[in-house]
């Protein structure tokens, strides 16, 4: 569930071998072809894995460094099915009484890779199964020698049939009884009529309250499940996987704290809203309580899934806002709280329920269709998706006003669909690497194929803050100033081939500033250096695209905005405090900006 730190561990061993990573993943991929090989019993109906113990754990072992290694060369077909066979043995080694499966780990690791794949609602659902003691199913794969070489068939050379050939291999029971009540419990959930007048606000007060309390968090935990449940309706238990204080006899397992985590993101950053947001939003009160930053679990997360954890600070930012005093209300710039919204009445239209649509996607997985479109949801208004890294986030959810040329408003409500990591450099058509399948696998399941459409697009920061620069310079570019020159018209090229391909206007998103922090931690150096490049990039960026010279791609053009005067800076600013989420992204008090910046970008507004 660290894929960055799997990246950096293949790249030490190459480093430490003199073997270049490419070498490096080959190696890896034969190590796990031939474990597969040899601990799998072949008959006339075909595979099945040996009761022994020692080979079940190796086959675990084996089917995770396949999934691995084929995820970060970008096969994430044949990763998800790696991971979905092992999540699937563990199971067989929990019969077994072994405890050394780490069943967690598996699903949490199918869950994500499910995500890259393009199907977040596929990870949700594996998720709860997990949590509700879902069994999976008894399997039995079909074995090809024909397969066994990578360039037949659209396997990875393991020898198995189904190695992808399902853009998602669905590893749970598609006719499950159990996947079934947990799709009641959304659409419970979406008819829920939530009358309560709880705020963001309210939930931030309450919290501040408990935490001067030196109780024991089960207590506090307690406190606040009061305080809610009085207040608003709570979701079925099926769905409360925040609750970690069920009694041994329940018939739900208590979730590690990682995949709590994954599956906030999930729910939060999947493209449905309604009820699904709804559960995100609903989760953060409890998981506030659960993580506090200066707890020991709290630390432990932020030192062993930094990714889990950034993305948990910066969701519970957007959800809840920051404290600020009810008579100073729309009197200061503040964010507007996700969770002043996500309980409204939803008078929106849809084609299909919840319910169904999850169910079609299962059914279009196990049966190998390619393409699965996401349905038509018009929650509150009609959506314009924002595509790419986690700064699509800063806008998640919030409505986009802005005027046509006839001075006619429209309302678009900024539908998130994250390609977590992913770079402006990756973008390239040459790219092989999860990032670049994940990001088309999204335009892929976007609507209304082969109109006229609108997204929005953020990449980029992660290039200036770590992907341009250092040893990157050595033997490549006489200066930073040409790295970024040269990596902005690589991502401005490629966008223009992405828009014709899809028929999109894209509208890029600027690098925002990053926000003030303290020298004392010894980071200053690295920070300088970065806003230095960010503010490059946002200079060839204006340049590049206020001159029309790409195809549909055109700039929103905010940051300029967002900047704070600051004389410690090298490039005299840092990020305003008003829009300031997590020191590294954004708020959503950045909305009115985005919608002005789209009314001046010289976009086709008819197309939004």
């Amino acid at each position: 569930m660290n894929y960055a730190e799997d990246r950096l561990d293949r790249r030490a061993r190459a480093d430490k071998t003199g073997a270049t990573v490419a070498e490096e993943i080959t190696t890896d991929l034969e190590k796990a072809h031939h474990v597969i090989q040899t601990h799998f019993i072949y008959t006339s109906t075909g595979a099945v894995s040996t009761d022994d113990v020692d080979s079940i754990l190796a086959l675990i072992d084996a089917h995770e460094l396949a999934g691995r290694t084929l995820r970060d060369c970008g096969k994430i077909r044949q990763s998800v099915f790696h991971f979905g066979m092992a999540w699937k043995i563990c199971q067989l080694g929990k019969q077994h009484d072994t405890d050394n499966c780490n069943e967690w780990r598996a699903v949490g690791d199918y869950a994500q890779i499910a995500e890259i794949a393009g199907f977040p609602e596929i990870g949700i659902l594996a998720l709860l199964y997990y949590r509700c003691q879902g069994r999976l199913e008894p399997f039995s794969v079909t074995h090809d020698e024909s397969h066994l070489s990578e360039s037949i068939g659209c396997g990875c050379g393991c020898g198995m049939e189904l190695c992808g050939a399902s853009p998602c291999f669905i590893a749970f029971p598609s006719e499950s009884n159990l996947v079934q009540k947990i799709l009641d419990a959304f659409e419970e959930l979406e008819r829920t009529a939530f009358e309560s007048s709880l705020s963001a606000h309210d939930i931030l007060g309450h919290l501040a309250l408990i935490s001067r309390s030196k109780s024991p968090i089960e207590m506090h935990f307690q406190e606040m499940n009061n305080f809610l449940t009085n207040k608003m309706t709570i979701a079925q238990p099926i769905l409360q996987f925040w609750d970690n204080q069920m009694e041994s006899s329940s018939m739900f397992q208590k979730l590690p704290t990682v995949n709590m985590l994954l599956l906030l993101k999930l729910l939060f950053t999947s493209p449905f809203g309604g009820s699904v947001l709804t559960l995100s939003c609903m989760s953060i009160p409890y998981l506030s309580i659960l993580l506090p930053p200066s707890s020991k679990e709290g630390k432990r997360m932020a030192k062993e899934y930094k990714s889990h954890n950034a993305y948990f600070v910066f969701i519970r930012s957007l959800v809840l806002g920051e404290r600020i005093k009810k008579h100073r209300v729309g009197k200061v710039m503040h964010n507007t709280p996700v969770w002043d919204s996500a309980f409204q009445s939803r008078d929106g239209q849809k084609e299909k329920s919840l319910s169904y649509y999850f169910k079609e996607v299962i059914r279009d997985c196990g049966s190998n269709k390619s393409v699965c479109v996401l349905p038509r949801l018009m929650f509150p208004h009609p959506p314009i998706y924002v595509v790419g890294d986690s700064h699509v986030l800063s806008l998640a959810w919030q409505t986009l006003r802005f005027d046509d040329i006839n001075s006619y408003e429209h309302l678009r409500t900024a539908t998130p669909f994250p390609a977590t990591g992913l770079k402006a450099y990756h973008l390239r058509s040459s790219t092989q690497f999860f990032t670049h399948y994940n990001f088309h696998a999204l335009l892929r399941r976007l609507p209304n194929q082969g109109q006229n459409r609108t997204i929005i697009l953020s990449a980029g920061e992660i290039d200036c803050r770590e992907g341009i620069g250092g040893t990157l310079l050595k033997g490549y570019y006489r200066s930073c100033n040409e790295a970024v020159e040269d990596t902005v018209l690589k991502y401005l090229g490629a966008a223009s081939e992405i828009a014709l391909e899809y028929n999109l206007q894209i509208l890029i998103m600027p690098v925002a500033p990053h926000a003030y922090r303290s020298e004392k931690n010894g980071k200053s150096v690295g920070r300088a250096k970065r806003r230095e490049t960010m503010y490059l990039w946002n200079k060839v960026l204006r340049s590049e695209l206020k001159a029309s010279k790409w195809s549909n791609v055109f700039l929103l053009d905010y940051e300029e905005c967002l900047q704070y005067p600051d004389r410690t800076s090298p490039v005299g600013y840092v990020l305003n405090p008003c829009f300031n989420a997590d020191y590294t992204h954004t708020n959503n008090a950045i909305v009115p900006l985005v919608s002005e910046a789209i009314r001046n970008s010289g976009c086709n507004l008819n197309f939004l």
